[in-house]
């Protein structure tokens, strides 16, 4: 059994086509799935189900390629050693954001986090959650940035900071004056929402306990993946949307007044750091993590007393 190998099934897993994988790995199909018949041969057991159409990982190969991508990433690891050694901040790192996080946090911090460490390469990518770990566990990402709680096998996550839910009001709705807002006076048919299957709609759901189709109340429906888009509906036409804490610290002057609490027990999100139980770039997440939690709030540090909002997201 070769590392190489491993990597080959990790390539064949993601595809589900021997043609694919092995263009992608720049050697011929044959090879491809001779490489991969020795290494089943050897393990006396099937890694793949094969079709005519299609290649899928056996029961057993995925527990397999869970395990090989582990081993591969320790093996990158040795890779990083010699930085270790001499404490050199420097390589690449690759980070997923969902999109009711990024454009907030992550647009206060990336200019210093560049100037800090400009040998290191970031890249950031606004994903949903199931991409973001889907792409950890192919190892297409190094780290992401979720809400939480979410149930995924193999994943690791380390809570960050609590963000709280607030409403952002129309100055053309009657609940506008009102200095905090009672979600039961909420009528929901002027509210706005973001696309379902969106954590953070997912956790507006369970604030609002209703699972109704907005098209069912409105006559224009405005799903969007952007909270921007939904607070510039809500300023142009009118009605109410739910926003992040963060959020609210980029609103314009002018437009701070539509920014409103909500009465009694605020809803809260959890915000964590989600790797593989083996990373490796364990310290430049590190160097991350000390420019990123340097302009979050002390108080969103401090886990609050009240429960966090379920994501409702198992994969």
């Amino acid at each position: 059994m070769t590392l190489l190998q491993l990597s080959y099934v990790l390539e064949l897993s993601q595809h589900d086509s021997f043609s694919l994988a092995a263009k992608r790995l720049h050697i011929s199909q044959p090879a491809l799935s001779l490489q991969v018949s020795k290494l089943e041969e050897e393990l006396g057991m099937k890694l793949f189900k094969r079709s005519p159409n299609r290649v899928a990982l056996t029961a057993e190969g995925e527990l397999f390629a869970e395990k090989a991508r582990e081993l591969l990433q320790l093996a990158d690891n040795l890779k990083d050693l010699p930085f270790e050694l001499e404490k050199k901040p420097e390589g690449e790192l690759r980070v997923g954001v969902i999109s009711t996080l990024a454009p907030y946090w992550f647009a206060m911090f990336m200019d210093q986090f560049a100037q800090v460490y400009p040998n290191i390469r970031l890249t950031v990518k606004e994903l949903k959650t199931e991409e973001i770990i889907g792409q950890l566990k192919n190892g297409q990402l190094d780290a992401g940035f979720i809400s939480t709680p979410v149930s995924a096998a193999g994943m690791v996550f380390r809570p960050l900071f609590y963000e709280r839910f607030y409403l952002y009001v129309s100055e053309q709705h009657e609940l506008y004056a009102s200095e905090s807002i009672d979600l039961d006076k909420v009528d929901l048919k002027e509210m706005w929402y973001l696309q379902e299957g969106n954590c953070f709609q997912n956790q507006v759901d369970s604030v609002c306990m209703y699972a109704k189709e907005p098209g069912e109340y409105q006559n224009i429906v405005y799903l969007s993946n952007s909270i921007e888009s939904l607070c510039r509906v809500v300023e142009n036409s009118g009605g109410i949307t739910f926003i992040p804490e963060l959020a609210t610290l980029s609103v314009s002057p002018e437009k701070e007044l539509m920014i409103k609490e909500i009465d009694r027990t605020p809803p809260v999100r959890e915000i964590s750091l989600a790797t593989t139980r083996i990373s490796k770039s364990d310290r430049l997440i590190g160097f991350l993590l000390e420019e990123a939690l340097k302009v979050i709030p002390k108080r969103m540090l401090a886990k609050p007393v009240e429960k966090t909002l379920d994501t409702g997201l198992k994969f």
